[in-house]
């Protein structure tokens, strides 16, 4: 980098008499592009000029001459650049003519700008009348730049203009002329665009850092007395806090504390590490009378102390109508693990749903033996048994099994369905757990409730990584009862087993499939159709086609769509013809549905150009619709083939009558 920094002057003295007239004709027709050198070569001259002013004026005077039409664009920004290190107040006229003409005004401009004599400030006034949008945002910059006190009417008269980033420019401007910018600004404080807050807040910081604390002060105050956003008060809080000494910097955070203005209390309470312990101690005596902002951060610092005092203001505090400070409190006692407080998180865990989960959450940080039987006893409790069993699993209290299985046996399902959701969660696939699920499968009553301990127990299954000894463990148990895995305890576990099948499963079913006893086949086929994926597709397709039984034909056509369509790696080309036969094969418009529905697992143009042919079925055009709206959301089908896809989304359009289906189906096609 150095090396570079020493070359360059050098060259530009050697190349500079090389060029000479031919350099400067050169400019004249200069395009973006094109050689450097000339353009390197009149740069050089010019900064030699700037040694005698003389030679400084003859430049610039240079210069001016090839500020014409009949010079390039690119030219005439190289030259308004090089006016800007020695035009003068005769360049002025020429640079003038440039002020308002697209592709030069800003270059005209900012050479203005830089060209320090009265002369330039004339035509950059005249420009606040005749500029607009980002040309005037860059004239008013100009002005300001130049401290131009007359400019600073017009810069009011701005304030209301209807283009917000001209009128916030405006503002801006305004802080930038000191005490006189500020208290003007002050005067029209109704006026100003929220917008500006940002742009004060950074002259404010700026004048911070040079010493203007009582201009920074003013700018601080302006922005909390008129109507900004949240976020610009706060960076005005915080301002005006850096500019106070250490002893009124600790007055004015206490003072805050009890403003009613919520942002003062937000800014206080994020200072409050600042101050000692025995302040806060003091301060929290005085809680009651603080804003929630720094009620709620008083009960963050002291949580952990074990004054009874405290406690006390913390009991009463969960009982507040304000959520924050009600869900503080909860927090604070949580930390402290006090057992005395279990009867009033007890009861804070049947409100509302943040009270709740703030209440569960501080439970789980008691010990097990303080807060378990308390929580079995509130079980029977039908206000609070649901989150009770939600606080239960996240404390993994499995001592509560037993008693979740118990309700899990009632006839009520406002009882015994949350207990079985619960089981679900908490037990794991051990040899405790396990057998207890068996038993209260075994002795569910066959229908809903049944169906519900059989999914808790494949969740449970499912907590085994291995999915081929998933199922290992039920058959164990099941053979350990009384006569084996035999009988009714069979035909009870069969549709069990089905849905963890594994290769055990697998050939303890197949021979059964056509078995004599209707109850025994009924369960084997039942078992089949649960089959958590495609390994048995096969034999699903021979009953579905074959079967005398209807009831069982349509049981295996069901899920031999769902297995097929299951995540494989088979080509989607393979999967899309299974469709398509079973399609053939369906004898009804639910079976059809199903089948259009899976579909969209099948991720090509072919099947997009299936699923169309049914948008003139009225039956099934819904479904059709529904599908092709999810397949048009993967941009790798839809791009690829979109002469092929978008004419088929433009009859969804026409087709669907739900209006969500209609939008994204506008969307897709649109690329959005």
């Amino acid at each position: 980098m150095k090396r570079t920094i020493l070359i360059y002057p050098l060259l530009l003295f050697l190349l500079s008499p090389l060029f000479a007239d031919d350099a400067w004709n050169a400019l004249k027709s200069y395009q973006y592009g094109d050689d450097f050198q000339p353009l390197l070569a009149v740069e050089a001259e010019v900064q030699r000029s700037l040694a005698s002013p003389e030679t400084k004026t003859q430049t610039a005077a240079r210069l001016a001459v090839l500020l014409d039409d009949d010079t390039t664009l690119a030219g005439r920004q190289f030259v308004c650049m090089q006016l800007r290190l020695v035009g003068g107040a005769a360049e002025v006229p020429k640079l003038t003519e440039y002020l308002n003409k697209p592709g030069d005004s800003e270059n005209a401009r900012l050479a203005l700008t830089d060209i320090l004599c009265d002369e330039s400030l004339i035509p950059l006034r005249a420009s606040l009348e005749t500029s607009r949008g980002q040309a005037l945002v860059g004239v008013i910059g100009s002005l300001a730049a130049r401290h131009d006190r007359p400019s600073i009417p017009a810069f009011v008269r701005l304030l209301d203009a209807t283009d917000t980033d001209v009128a916030v420019a405006a503002a801006a401007a305004l802080g930038h002329f000191g005490a006189e910018g500020i208290e003007t600004l002050s005067h029209n404080r109704e006026r100003l665009p929220k917008a500006v807050g940002n742009a004060l807040i950074r002259i404010a910081s700026g004048f911070t850092e040079q010493g203007m604390q009582d201009e920074a002060a003013a700018i601080y105050d302006l922005l909390l007395s008129a109507d900004m956003p949240k976020g610009v008060r706060r960076a005005a809080l915080e301002g005006t806090l850096r500019l106070l000494d250490a002893e009124k910097r600790l007055a004015t955070i206490t003072a805050w504390l009890f403003d009613a203005d919520t942002e003062k209390g937000v800014i206080a309470a994020s200072h409050l590490s600042e101050i000692s312990a025995e302040q806060s101690d003091e301060l929290f005596k005085k809680s009651e009378t603080m804003n929630t902002a720094g009620r709620t951060a008083i009960f963050e610092i002291v949580s952990e102390r074990d004054e009874a005092a405290t406690l006390d203001v913390l009991l009463q505090a969960m009982k507040s109508d304000n959520s924050t400070e009600r869900l503080t409190a909860i927090r604070a006692i949580g930390h402290r693990g006090d057992a005395s407080t279990i009867p009033a998180l007890l009861e804070a865990l049947g409100r509302d749903d943040a009270t709740k989960n703030a209440a569960r959450d501080a439970f789980i940080r008691f010990p097990q033996e303080n807060v378990g039987p308390v929580l079995l006893e509130a079980l029977q409790n039908d206000a609070l048994r649901n989150p009770v069993i939600e606080t239960i699993v996240a404390m993994k209290y499995y001592a509560a099994i037993d008693s979740l299985v118990e309700l899990a046996q009632s006839e009520n399902e406002s009882v015994s369905v949350p207990a079985i959701e619960g089981l679900a969660k908490l037990c794991d696939p051990d040899e405790h757990d396990l057998p207890r699920l068996v038993r209260l499968y075994l002795t569910s009553r066959p229908g809903a409730h049944r169906e519900r301990v059989e999914r808790a127990l494949v969740v449970v299954c499912e907590k085994i990584p291995d999915a081929e000894i998933r199922a290992d463990q039920l058959i164990a148990i099941l053979e350990q009862r009384d006569g084996g895995l035999s009988g009714r305890l069979l035909i009870d576990a069969l549709p069990l087993l089905g849905k963890v099948g594994n290769r055990k499963v697998s050939e303890l079913l197949h021979p059964i499939l056509d078995d004599r006893d209707p109850v025994l086949q009924r369960a084997a086929i039942r078992a089949l159709c649960n089959w958590p994926n495609a390994d048995n597709h096969t034999e699903l397709w021979d009953i579905a086609s074959n079967n005398a039984s209807r009831e069982y034909a349509q049981w295996a056509l069901r899920a031999y769509i769902r297995v097929v369509t299951l995540k494989s790696d088979r080509l989607e080309s393979e999967t899309l013809a299974m469709l398509q036969n079973a399609m053939k094969l369906a004898n009804n418009d639910s079976d059809r549905r199903l089948c259009l529905n899976r579909a969209a697992t099948v991720r090509t143009i072919e099947a997009v150009e299936w699923i169309a042919g049914f948008l003139d079925t009225p039956a099934l055009a819904q479904t059709a619709c529904e599908t092709l709206a999810e397949l048009a959301h993967h941009r790798f089908l839809r791009e690829p083939n979109k002469e092929r896809f978008d004419p088929i989304l433009i009859k969804v359009e026409n087709t669907a009558k739900d209006s969500r289906i209609v939008e994204s189906v506008k969307k897709s096609r649109l690329g959005l």
